[in-house]
């Protein structure tokens, strides 16, 4: 780690997903991500032809991560605006500032059916809610 990852924390892992309704794609769907630590960030991408999108990890600084001990946590949420509906498909509480934490290390590659309930699962420290699937 070099000086100017001091304090740089991941707030967000990279994501991939596909969307279905009904087993159909989810096509030109608007998906929101939101994150809350030190200050709320959203960002947006639309889902494609066959229901997939990608984000980014996301990273914040902060010098207070460097100075004092303080308790990480990130409230995570993902939704998909379809048929005018939007759907919550991701709701976490990220508790580690290392990428790929939220799912005990393994990337957030997903498989997110809009008609499915939601259901929690212990993974990675506090309870995640999401209609997703993934490998394990």
């Amino acid at each position: 780690m070099s000086i100017f990852d001091a304090g740089k924390v991941c707030t967000f892992s990279a994501v991939r997903a596909t969307v279905t309704y009904e087993g159909e794609p989810v096509k030109g769907a608007k998906v929101t991500r939101l994150t809350d630590w030190n200050t709320p960030s959203t960002d947006m991408t639309t889902t494609n032809e066959n229901g997939y999108f990608e984000l980014p990890s996301l990273y914040e600084r902060s010098i207070s991560r460097v100075v004092l001990p303080i308790q990480f946590a990130v409230s995570q949420v993902i939704t998909v605006e379809y048929n005018g509906k939007n759907n919550e498909i991701w709701v976490n509480t990220k508790m580690k500032p290392e990428e790929n934490s939220e799912l005990g290390g393994i990337p957030i590659n997903l498989k997110c059916e809009l008609s499915n309930e939601m259901k929690t699962y212990r993974v990675s420290g506090p309870i995640l809610g999401t209609i997703c699937t993934w490998e394990q």
